[in-house]
């Protein structure tokens, strides 16, 4: 976004208060001197956040659609609040939606690289259950195409992922880097000619223009009321254990590497959602390691330091202890003796520091249930 600088950029942001059961809508002014925000209360008409620095939100984080935690409080950008502002930053940053149709998990991480080395960065993600209903939804532009029953005998009840993903002219980007609908056609080292094998299993489906984008992502990512209803989280909470791929390691685009070691090392994810995760949140979560771990607090910053990946991991085979099994797979906290004794493990391979150490999974077997139920259940409530 380089030589669009002004003194200030300013957005509509959208604030869901759960005590009050409703929507709050803000003016949110970033001022890119200092890297400070300010809100504005629009019903109220009166300054809710004077300005103030906030760890880890710069520029770059500000899209139409992303969620910033801006002070204890999940804050939505839904629109820009002034034309200056939308002339310098939408003609680059853009949406899309992309679903990683049934394939091995392995499969989908190389996916998902794939998205990142291509500079598209994944800022929702979740593993979902088809019904007929959402299908016929999400291709609702293809209903009268041939093959359409064809997609609904493969995707009717099937488990998929879907994405938000965001970057400069994302949808049109997106579509040039999947390739053409039909594998043998699609041009070689596009995603559909590596991985697909049909018009119908060919790997992804993505939206075909920026109006479609939002809302396929709204339907796929509902807002809290909606979420017990549609495409809900898919946890198995039996023989499970919990792992965090850590907000460093997504924005360092480790995520598709780690769904390909996770696969590779015998485990299958029966659930994945991105999180963020508030402060008060994360403290509970680590709460055990207060006053026995020193870097503590460092920890907790770190999991409400941005997006995280959690997953239900459970054992491919079905006579072991996934939690106990699983943890060998991740290795020693210290990625540095990780990388001297396990070099294997998915610390040493993708973990850089103690706290940024990539990967968090259940260190106690008793745990791995629990830990599964407070993202999968209390935390997406």
């Amino acid at each position: 976004m380089e030589g669009t600088y002004q003194d200030k950029y300013s957005f509509i942001g959208e604030w869901y208060d759960n005590q009050a059961s409703l929507i709050r809508r803000f003016n949110v002014f970033y001022y890119p001197v200092d890297d400070t925000i300010e809100m504005y209360d629009l019903k109220n008409r009166k300054t809710f956040v004077r300005r103030v620095k906030v760890n880890g939100i710069t520029l770059d984080n500000f899209y139409i659609g992303c969620t910033l935690y801006i002070l204890g409080r999940l804050i939505k950008i839904v629109d820009f609040a002034c034309e200056n502002t939308r002339k310098l930053l939408h003609k680059d940053v853009q949406v899309t939606f992309v679903m990683i149709k049934p394939l091995p998990t392995s499969i989908v991480g190389k996916i998902v690289n794939h998205f990142f080395e291509n500079g598209l960065r994944v800022t929702k993600m979740k593993k979902s259950r088809l019904t007929a209903e959402d299908i016929n939804m999400l291709y609702r532009s293809s209903i009268a195409d041939p093959e359409f029953p064809f997609l609904l005998e493969h995707l009717n009840g099937q488990l998929v992922f879907g994405m938000e993903l965001v970057g400069k002219d994302a949808v049109s980007h997106c579509l040039k880097i999947i390739g053409d609908p039909d594998p043998v056609k699609a041009e070689s080292g596009t995603i559909r000619a590596l991985y697909g094998t049909d018009s119908v299993r060919n790997c992804v489906h993505t939206s075909s223009n920026p109006e479609a984008a939002l809302q396929d992502i709204e339907y796929f990512f509902p807002p809290p009321p909606l979420r017990a209803m549609r495409l809900r989280l898919t946890a198995t909470l039996s023989n499970c254990t919990l792992c965090i791929v850590k907000p460093h390691a997504i924005r360092e685009g480790k995520l598709g590497a780690a769904l390909e070691a996770i696969d590779e090392g015998g485990f299958e994810v029966t659930a994945l959602n991105m999180f963020i995760v508030e402060n008060d949140n994360a403290a509970e979560f680590y709460e055990v390691y207060k006053g026995i771990v020193q870097e503590y607090k460092g920890m907790v910053e770190e999991l409400s330091s941005g997006p995280c990946v959690a997953m239900e991991i459970v054992a491919k085979d079905k006579n072991v202890h996934t939690a106990v099994e699983f943890r060998k797979l991740v290795g020693p906290s210290d990625p540095e003796i990780a990388r001297l004794l396990r070099p294997h493990t998915l610390r040493a391979k993708l973990g850089k520091t103690k706290v940024q150490n990539a990967i968090h999974c259940s260190d106690l077997d008793v745990d791995g249930l629990l830990e599964v139920e407070y993202f999968f259940k209390i935390l997406d409530l």
